[in-house]
């Protein structure tokens, strides 16, 4: 199956970074289709699952063999949670990207030759397809990270640097 390159599969980190960013909405706005799979749909209570269906959010349900791909892989990878394996898995054989923040995932996904993007190519994204003003976006970073969410510091600057003198 040949990727569109409007579909992207997200793990649940970055849907509970875009909810205590608050701009859950302003994501569905970009001109994607955002795919996740049912088991991180499911698990997800804040941000809700359904709510999320309700905005955008696609559910994927992966066959009997995937599940398998998955638990093999998770007993080789047991401090990556096995719910982001399913969005591993599920961009690997969908040949989607994967958004997720997971340093862990990130690395993993490397060596299955799955492109990456984290929370921070999010609010990029946001900004350029006007989704968020620059400002907006600044702000929308700092209450990420005053919410707990653990994204690189260096990066995070960067981009204070760039929005908030704009």
């Amino acid at each position: 199956m040949k990727a569109s390159r409007s579909q992207l599969i997200v793990d649940t980190n970055i849907l509970i970074d875009l909810h205590r960013g608050g701009v859950i909405r302003q994501f569905f706005a970009l001109p994607y289709e955002f795919i996740s799979s049912d088991v991180i749909v499911a698990e997800l209570e804040v941000p809700d699952g359904s709510e999320l269906e309700r905005m955008g959010l696609l559910s994927a349900e992966l066959t009997g063999e995937q599940v398998l791909e998955v638990e093999f892989i998770w007993t080789h990878n047991q401090s990556i949670a096995a719910n982001d394996i399913f969005a591993l898995v599920l961009a690997s054989h969908m040949g989607l990207p994967l958004l997720t923040g997971d340093s862990r995932l990130r690395r993993l996904s490397a060596k299955h030759n799955v492109s990456v993007h984290g929370t921070i190519w999010v609010l990029d994204e946001m900004v350029r397809q006007e989704a968020l003003t620059k400002k907006q976006a600044a702000r929308t970073l700092h209450q990420m990270l005053d919410g707990g969410s653990r994204l690189p510091a260096n990066e995070c600057e960067q981009r204070f640097r760039l929005w908030e003198v704009s």
